[in-house]
Formats: structure tokens, sequence, C-alpha cells
């Protein structure tokens, strides 16, 4: 039964659970904002960073594939200097808790189409994935990482990078902020994957580069140090699309609480019109008992 006390207990709770979500959406807000700026600066140097990996790696194969034809020998199947004992790799960055939106649903779906399109090893960052993944593969293999929600830890981000380093081509799904409502599902290749476009310049002529110390040189420093660093700017990405994603996500949290504070207060005030009103007609009741002949 429906009661005041009952009705004043539940607005205490509501009131208790919209003090929870408001403090939780400040923290995932200020979070945000202290890493926005830097993500986003850092967005457009990685990109970059990223082509330059690229046209390093085809630079490499127009070279290897000049010396095959000068001595008339096959050309090199792969284009690494560092020693790698599988072909390809997926990676799923998902979470340790809930309340991050709909982003991990959404790129967990991006992964599972790209992992049942083509043969990958599968990685998993994330509880959150781990659980994902084994309700949907319950048979297939992959390997898990452990990684906190609150930071990048250098030793667990190092940890990654190392057991990466074993494929030559390797694909990261993972959230990107695209504004503070919106988040969309990215996919980057941390492996400088050689793109099928050609580097041509207005005249339609292949850029050439000269490196120094040499082409060798670089193609390692690229596969090792710019690796890391490629990786480690996805992981701030993810970072950022989960915490505007929970910020989002909270502020709904917070509009469906007050709605539901306010039906409280409602329904409070029309039970007690209802207890006036029927306290009134026993009263009147009792007063016409005196007038009875």
């Amino acid at each position: 039964m429906i009661t005041t006390k009952s009705i004043t207990r539940e607005m205490g709770e509501l009131r208790g659970l919209g003090e929870l979500v408001t403090t939780y959406e400040f923290i995932a807000a200020a979070a945000m904002r202290r890493i926005r700026n830097s993500v986003l600066e850092n967005r457009v140097f990685h990109l970059g960073l990223n082509a330059i990996f690229q046209e390093i790696k085809r630079a490499y194969l127009r070279e290897v594939e000049g010396l095959a034809r000068r001595h008339g020998t096959a050309k090199k199947k792969t284009i690494s200097f560092v020693a790698r004992d599988r072909k390809s790799a997926i990676m799923f960055l998902s979470a340790n808790t809930p309340l991050y939106g709909d982003v991990i649903a959404r790129t967990f779906s991006a992964f599972v189409a790209e992992a049942e399109k083509n043969a990958s090893d599968a990685v998993v960052v994330g509880r959150i994935g781990r659980t994902l993944f084994e309700e949907t593969f319950p048979a297939k293999p992959f390997a898990y990482f452990d990684f906190p929600d609150t930071s990048i830890a250098i030793e667990n981000l190092k940890a990654i990078s190392t057991y990466l380093t074993r494929y030559e081509r390797v694909l990261v799904f993972h959230g990107r902020f695209k504004s503070i409502i919106s988040q969309e599902v990215g996919v980057s290749s941390v492996s400088g994957s050689v793109l099928a476009a050609t580097d041509t310049g207005a005249s339609g002529e292949v850029t050439k580069y000269i490196f120094e110390p040499s082409l060798e040189t670089i193609v390692i420093f690229f596969e090792t140090e710019i690796f890391s660093s490629l990786l480690e700017q996805v992981f701030h990405e993810s970072r950022l699309a989960k915490l505007a994603s929970r910020m989002v996500l909270l502020d709904r949290a917070s509009v469906a609480v007050d709605k539901a504070l306010e039906r409280t207060v409602r329904r409070r005030l029309q039970l007690r019109h209802r207890v006036f009103n029927r306290k009134q007609l026993d009263s009147l009741a009792g007063v016409g008992m005196w007038f009875r002949p």
C-alpha cells in the first residue's frame, strides 16, 4: 500500500541517486576537459606521423622491388626489420566498468564484423570486452589484457605493445571523440600498413626521398618507437571518447531522475489531497449522525 511515508522515502532515495549521478557527471566532465585539448592536438600530429610511417614503408618497398628487378630475384614478401611470427591482429579497446553509453557496443559490432570477415588473431583490452567476446565467440581463442579506465598505465601499455610487435599488421577498434554529444567508432592501423594510393605530385611523378642515416635505420625506428607512440595515442583517443560518452549518459540519467522526482512529488500531493478529502468526508458523516431523528 502506497503511503505518505513510503513516498517520502522514495523521494529521499531519488534525491540521493540524483546527487550521485551529478557527482559522477562532474568527475567525467572534469577529466574530459583536462585531456580533450591535448588528445585533439596530438591527433593531428599522430595522423601525420602515421602517414609518414606509410610513406617510409612504400619507399622501402619500391627500393626492394628495384633491387629485385636489377638482380633478377624475387621481391621480398615483408618490409619489416623486426622479427615477426604472426600476420595480422585486430584489437578491441573496451572498458572495465559500465556506464559508458553505447560507444563500447558500437565499437564491438565493428570489431565483430572484421573478425568474421578476415582471419586475424583477436586481442581484447578491458573486462567488458572480454565478456562480450566470450559471449559472441565462445570457442574462439583470444589474447586478453587488463587496463585501467582512469589513466594510461605505461606498464600495461608496454606489455600490449610488446605483444603486438609480433604482428605485421595491427588494426585497433576504439571509440573516437567527435564532439561532446557524439562519439564515433574509430579503426586505426598502428603498424604503418601501406596504403593503396601512390605518392604522386602534380606532375604525376613518384615523390622520392633522401633518408639519413639510411632507410633501413628509419624503418626500424618507426617499427619500434613510433609504433608505441601511435598505440598510446589510440588509448588516449579511446579514453576521451568513453569519458564524453559517460558524461552524456549521466546527463540523461540526471534528467530522468529529476522527472521521476517531479512525478513522485505530484503523487505525494495527490495522496495528501485524498487523505484530506477522506477526513473531510468522515467529519461530515460524523456531523450528520448528530442530526438524525
